[in-house]
């Protein structure tokens, strides 16, 4: 037989009968296992239709992150920034989230959806190395998101742990956008201070310090403000007016700056470079003094005799009135307790201290006469109104180097609005000023006055209670209610020298 006639006889006959034996075999096994076959496709479709799910689900996930960052982008304002980043809690499936901001070691919370009337309660302060271990809250599961500067952050309460790895470049986006509205608020808020009064504080700058005893001064609080090691001041052309702490070891030169509208530079040392917020601090500081220097004259005194003036006119005030002795004291005592509480910086303490002290500078002239009155009619109330603007004019001078003009000018004012002069409200009323308004109030219904006995401490603590998120921010309320016992020993020591004095 020929090669072509075996192989025509292989492909007609034999590969046929190959392919028809092994097809009835397969027929026979699917026949006897057809239950593992379907089985295993069973599966696969499970398998692909959670991956088609799971594809479904982030597209969708993407698309409300999406959404969510071009309303946000939308938002300009600290408090509407913070109410939609209190949206967020929806698109990880939180039951609640809480917004907090660091200081020093402690995060302070700032914000939140919840209640008392929830069923979880944001702590008001949470440590870097307790959270380390802040798991659990109650029935919910607790998950910690920063931005990469970790100056904020997000705690979410939710029943089952989040994994929030995935989405963490998304909150790192929103938390360090409401780092730059909270950074510009600041600024804002300190270029508004800085320009308020500055001819009247020029004026008042000529007349009581002579120009070598300002370049002391002024070096002196522009190492305070950057806390470097030493600095110089030079003429343009290299002489040496005058040098304040260069001797620290370690410390070399880090930055000069050229002050505007003078002849001078500023040289600074320190061990390390200044930060850019140094920078532009000095830098707006540096302005300011340049206006300083040119309008100086020969005339000396120190600016601490107009202080001193208005300490010894708030003693005067109160010395008219024995229902208002130490009024002042109280609310200062009471003002840098929360700010302690707070973790507020010290220079943020000292202002809040002295404006505490000063808060009422502007009850004056008639008002003195009225506010004693057991009823006040409606032109009394208007004249004590007056007394919150009247006080931010007389402590302008001064609030370039002193910024208490927020405290004295709104510690009227409400949370809910209500207040006076200007019916600010929530985040509109300077932090400082809602911690000086808790102090105004307590030390209000604790004292006695002609028409009325003052309130128990106790009862005082139960009013500032009931007027959370009316009078005052739950912030606010909280960290009261957390160092109370503590203000009340402090009152206590006050209350108890004035009777020791009086006797």
């Amino acid at each position: 037989m020929s090669i072509f006639e075996q192989s025509r006889y292989y492909f007609n006959d034999i590969l046929p009968e190959i392919i028809f034996s092994n097809i009835a075999q397969i027929n026979n096994f699917l026949a006897s296992f057809w239950f593992v076959f379907l089985f295993l496709a069973g599966i696969l479709f499970v398998i692909l239709l959670n991956v088609f799910r799971k594809r479904l689900y982030l597209q969708s996930k993407s698309e409300d992150f999406n959404k969510f960052l071009q309303e946000l982008s939308l938002k300009t304002q600290k408090r509407d920034v913070e109410d939609k980043l209190l949206e967020c809690a929806g698109l990880v499936q939180a039951k609640y989230v809480a917004i907090y901001e660091l200081r020093g070691e402690t995060y302070i919370l700032i914000e939140s959806n919840t209640t008392e009337k929830t069923d979880v309660n944001a702590p008001l302060r949470v440590g870097r190395k307790t959270l380390q271990t802040f798991s659990k809250s109650g029935n919910y599961r607790v998950t910690s998101v920063m931005n990469s500067s970790q100056n904020n952050m997000l705690l979410f309460f939710s029943y089952q742990l989040i994994d929030i790895d995935n989405d963490y470049g998304f909150f790192d986006i929103i938390l360090s956008y409401y780092e730059q509205i909270v950074n510009k608020f600041k600024i804002e808020g300190g270029e508004t201070q800085s320009n308020l009064g500055k001819s009247t504080s020029i004026s008042l700058m000529k007349l009581q310090m002579d120009q070598n005893e300002f370049f002391k001064f002024f070096i002196a609080l522009v190492i305070k403000i950057t806390k470097a090691q030493g600095a110089k001041l030079y003429t343009k052309e290299g002489k040496l007016v005058f040098e304040y702490e260069t001797k620290t070891a370690g410390s070399s030169l880090q930055k000069v700056f050229y002050i505007r509208n003078t002849p001078y530079k500023l040289e600074f040392y320190d061990s390390k470079p200044l930060t850019l917020q140094s920078v532009t601090q000095v830098g707006s500081f540096l302005d300011m003094a340049g206006s300083f220097l040119i309008n100086m004259n020969q005339n000396s005194e120190m600016v601490q005799n107009y202080l001193s003036f208005l300490k010894f006119t708030n003693e005067a005030i109160e010395l008219e009135n024995k229902y208002y002795k130490n009024h002042s004291l109280i609310v200062q005592t009471i003002s840098v307790e929360l700010a302690k509480s707070l973790f507020l910086s010290e220079d943020e303490i000292d202002t809040i201290s002295l404006g505490a002290y000063l808060h009422d500078i502007g009850m004056i002239g008639d008002l003195l006469a009225v506010i004693n009155k057991e009823k006040f009619e409606e032109q009394d109330m208007n004249l004590i109104k007056e007394h919150p603007l009247i006080g931010g004019i007389v402590v302008e001078p001064i609030c370039h180097l002193y910024p208490i003009e927020n405290i004295v000018k709104y510690h009227h004012e409400r949370f809910d609005g209500r207040g006076y002069p200007f019916g600010l409200k929530e985040s509109q009323i300077p932090l400082d000023a809602q911690i000086v308004a808790v102090g105004e109030f307590y030390a209000g219904i604790t004292s006695d006055r002609s028409y009325k006995q003052g309130k128990t401490h106790e009862q005082a603590v139960e009013e500032i209670k009931n007027l959370r998120e009316k009078m005052f921010s739950a912030v606010m309320v909280d960290a009261f209610l957390d160092i109370e016992q503590s203000i009340k020993t402090k009152i206590d020591k006050i209350k108890m020298k004035k009777d020791e004095v009086e006797e």
